[in-house]
């Protein structure tokens, strides 16, 4: 049944069916499991960007409140997917990042993009946090959430 996708385009399926009539069996589902194979790997690589976004406002009595955010503040990935993360400075002038417990860092500078790859290699929640503003005393939490179902 995991190939079954091949056998609906026509002209696969009457490759498929010629090597099969000349005895070439072993050769169609070798070259299936290739094609599948393939697929896979390309089906399997996500690209995201992230912009880091600041919102502002005044309290009642007049003192102005900011918090720094990323966005989009969730990502969810598959188990096995090569993921780029592309993270664009448009506010602030830099927000240096982790992805808890994955070891993955860098910093995001104004009008610049910075980059990172990795194999989503198990299951989990885990944090992108913006380590210059990690709480409310530093205009945070900026903390957005990459999700490896």
């Amino acid at each position: 049944m995991k190939y079954m996708f091949i056998f609906k385009r026509t002209s696969v399926t009457l490759f498929v069916l010629s090597l099969l009539s000349l005895g070439g069996g072993y050769y169609a589902l070798q070259w299936i499991s290739e094609s599948q194979s393939t697929f896979k790997e390309e089906q399997s690589k996500k690209e995201f960007t992230i912009i880091t976004t600041e919102y502002k406002s005044k309290t009642d009595d007049g003192k102005m409140i900011e918090v720094y955010r990323w966005n989009p503040g969730t990502i969810v990935v598959n188990e096995g997917d090569h993921v780029t993360l592309k993270f664009y400075g448009v506010q602030g002038i830099f927000h240096p990042f982790e992805i808890e417990k994955l070891g993955i860092k860098g910093e995001v500078k104004k009008g610049r993009e910075t980059s990172v790859s990795f194999v989503a290699e198990k299951e989990g929640t885990y944090k992108i946090v913006c380590t210059a503003h990690a709480d409310m005393q530093h205009n945070g939490p900026m903390v957005g959430y990459l999700i490896i179902d």
